[in-house]
């Protein structure tokens, strides 16, 4: 490759316009054509060109150039050519890119020109997508499983959103950043809402937020807008209430549902939203809904009939340990070429091939060799022995229960506890254990690929395929006979019900029944069934679970369990330990108690889950926003004193001094859960309020104490469940 000077290359140019010239200067410079072409850059840019923008280029004097003239060419045997030689054609210079924004967004939905949308939560993959020119970054709560491990969205915070927002936004300079409103962040309060949607935009950095819900959250939507900030809404499948909704499921199947849905998009769009995101619905119902609203739709499991799609962006580059949803197109296997990186680099590391010389730093010869005289030296006599590092590995005993000797056990009730209690005891091996419950979905899942139980804080997860499930009691007694121990974990309307079906699996000479359940009075009832109070045992327990979806629970909460002693007698003891001691081994730490101390343990536990779930229940939000709430936090106070007085006025001596502390730190511990009643409101099906702030109400009639905010939330929570029913 030959080299010009500057001014050969210039002679026989005609002339130029001066930019042009500096322009082709630096091509040629660049690619070693030309000598002295920096300066030459340096003296015209320095130079004013002369007046009109199109004015040929005046050269400066030779003398300008000589000093970065080419050394005679005799003395360095290159030859250098009075015509420059002849460049190749230049591509085009890069467009510019400008920020896309919303009203870049309605320019391509009024030109009916999709709409790309892609989940990103960290500054390297924003940098990437964002030079790719994808039209809007979802920072989506999706991170809490893709990223940090969780089972589910819910217990992201707003912290952790807009530390995840900031990181995106510094990486994607052009992309329209839409930041997620997690679970429990705007939905007690509307003033909570707009707080946390200014933090997203203030301090996230968002160009808009995006929430969960339809109607319901209509007005949030509204006063967010009216406080400057863009909202896309979210209907459909919505993760964040999906275990609710039984899992994650397919919404919209029927006409009814798809009116439902277009009814959400319409009121949201009426309060402001500039999208909607569609979730897991069929194609047909996200083709009716956006040909029937007029802001964009964002699909995703929706088909290719909305105006634009979303994908998280783990699973269409296959970066997802987890099963892959249906809806995905997976574009790359990025798992894969990590794994083969990472083998590849441990082989390396491991025959010393890495690392090579050409990624090692080297001394200075003078200095190189000194060190490797300093390196042959003997250092330590040559039979003294390597001192050892020591590990100080902590050396505290593992209490370890005996191993308990084979019971059948059946289990009534396939909600979280029942689920819970189901899978604990069938996980230690030595048990023959059936889980019975009506919820014909659940069975089906956990007999086709056993139950998924998840540790408490999420930090393990086993599958359980000792456990059976039925529907029908008859198949029990069939394949196992009567069983020695019946544990009841319905609700208490069902308590009745799931009696007469212990009452029929419990061996008639030696089985006890067993009830664990939420409320006062449930013990009474299945001794009226079976008729023998020494042989049901009535028990109170602390432990908190959460149905993450079908055949999938999760351990939410840690705590005691205690079982009553009915009576005195020798063979009732032994029974309760019998008991106490098959839930032990199974990791379910149990105590007995006298019964007149259960009742206090009973009541406890009433006023504290009098206090949480209905509230958690009317407002849908986790427990921990009750003791952040000023408004839900004043209600459960009020709440609670009520029952406090009423067990005082019954001689109740309760097992902590202040009630209401006592729940508001619950309230606090299990924060990222949602109670059973709202799991049940949400479910649409029936809750035990009548068992819990309705006994309160009916206790303080008989005692004589006023209960107007127990009634009230009694009179709410059944009124809303009778609307959703018309």
């Amino acid at each position: 490759k030959a080299t010009v000077s500057v001014l050969n290359w210039t002679a026989r140019l005609p002339p130029h316009p001066r930019e042009d010239m500096i322009t082709s200067l630096r091509r040629a410079c660049g690619r070693g054509l030309v000598s002295g072409g920096t300066s030459a850059m340096r003296e015209l840019s320095r130079r004013e060109e002369p007046a009109g923008s199109g004015n040929p280029l005046i050269l400066p004097k030779a003398s300008s150039f000589l000093h970065s003239a080419p050394p005679n060419p005799t003395k360095t045997g290159r030859r250098y050519y009075s015509t420059p030689p002849r460049e190749e054609p230049q591509a085009p210079a890069a467009k510019k890119k400008t920020k896309t924004t919303v009203l870049t967004l309605q320019n391509k939905y009024k030109k009916q020109k999709p709409i790309s949308m892609i989940t990103c939560y960290d500054y390297p993959t924003a940098t990437i997508i964002d030079d790719v020119g994808v039209d809007i970054i979802l920072v989506g709560d999706s991170v809490g499983m893709v990223v940090h491990g969780h089972n589910s969205t819910v217990p992201v915070t707003v912290d952790d959103m807009v530390s995840h927002c900031q990181a995106v936004m510094r990486g994607a300079k052009n992309t329209f950043i839409v930041g997620d409103m997690p679970f429990g962040s705007f939905e007690a309060d509307v003033n909570d809402a707009v707080r946390n949607a200014l933090r997203l935009v203030k301090e996230g950095g968002v160009d808009a937020i995006k929430l969960e819900g339809g109607r319901r959250m209509a007005g949030t939507v509204e006063a967010i807008v009216n406080a400057g900030v863009l909202v896309q809404g979210h209907i459909g499948l919505t993760p964040q209430t999906a275990a609710a909704m039984g899992g994650f499921r397919v919404q919209g199947k029927s006409v009814k549902a798809a009116e439902e849905l277009l009814a959400d998009a319409r009121a949201l769009q009426k309060a402001g939203c500039f999208s909607i995101v569609i979730e897991g619905v069929p194609s047909e119902v996200a083709e009716y809904i956006t040909k029937n609203i007029s802001v964009p739709t964002i699909g995703i499991g929706a088909g290719k009939e909305t105006s634009g799609q979303v994908l998280v962006l783990h699973d269409m580059v296959g970066l997802n340990p987890g099963r892959t949803p249906k809806f995905c197109k997976k574009y790359s296997d990025v798992t894969a070429v990590m794994k083969n990186a990472i083998q590849e680099y441990v082989d390396e590391v491991g025959t010393k091939e890495f690392p090579s010389a050409e990624y090692c730093y080297k001394m200075p010869e003078k200095a190189a060799a000194e060190m490797r005289a300093l390196l042959t030296e003997e250092q330590h006599p040559a039979n003294e022995p390597a001192k050892q590092a020591v590990l100080n590995l902590d050396r505290t005993p593992i209490r370890k229960s005996p191993i308990a000797p084979t019971k059948k056990i059946a289990v009534i009730g396939g909600g979280a506890m029942g689920s819970f209690i189901g899978g604990s005891l069938a996980r230690i091996g030595t048990n023959s254990v059936w889980m019975v419950s009506d919820w014909s979905d659940h069975v089906a899942a956990v007999t086709s690929h056993g139950l998924r139980l998840d540790s408490f804080g999420g930090a393990t997860s086993s599958v359980i395929n000792t456990l059976r499930a039925t529907s029908d009691v008859n198949r029990v007694l069939e394949e196992d006979g009567y069983m020695d121990m019946v544990f009841i974990l319905v609700k208490s309307p069902n308590t009745e019900v799931a009696a007469q079906k212990a009452a029929k699996l419990v061996h008639p000479d030696h089985g006890t029944i067993t009830t664990l359940q939420n409320g006062v009075g449930n013990r009474e009832v299945i001794v009226n069934v079976l008729d023998d109070p020494d042989r049901v045992l009535g028990g109170v327990s602390a432990h908190g679970a959460m149905l993450m979806g079908e055949a999938h629970v999760q351990h939410t909460g840690m705590g005691s369990t205690t079982i009553a002693v009915p009576s005195s007698g020798v063979e009732v003891r032994k029974r309760v330990e019998d008991v106490s001691h098959v839930l032990t081994v199974a990791g379910i730490d149990t105590s007995m108690e006298a019964q007149h101390e259960m009742e206090s343990m009973l009541w406890g536990k009433l006023i504290i889950n009098a206090g949480i779930n209905p509230l958690s229940a009317l407002f849908r939000v986790k427990n921990g926003v009750l003791a952040e709430n000023e408004v839900c936090r004043s209600l459960l106070e009020k709440t609670v004193a009520e029952a406090a007085q009423v067990a005082a006025s019954k001689n109740i001596k309760l097992p902590f001094t202040n009630p209401i502390d006592a729940a508001l730190n619950v309230a606090r511990k299990t924060a990222a859960n949602r109670s059973s009643m709202l799991c049940d409101v949400l479910r649409g099906v029936t809750t035990e309020i009548d068992a819990i702030n309705g006994a309160i109400v009916r206790e303080g009639v008989e005692c004589g104490v006023e209960t107007p905010t127990n009634a009230s939330l009694v009179a709410m929570v059944n009124g809303r469940q009778r609307l959703a029913t018309i």
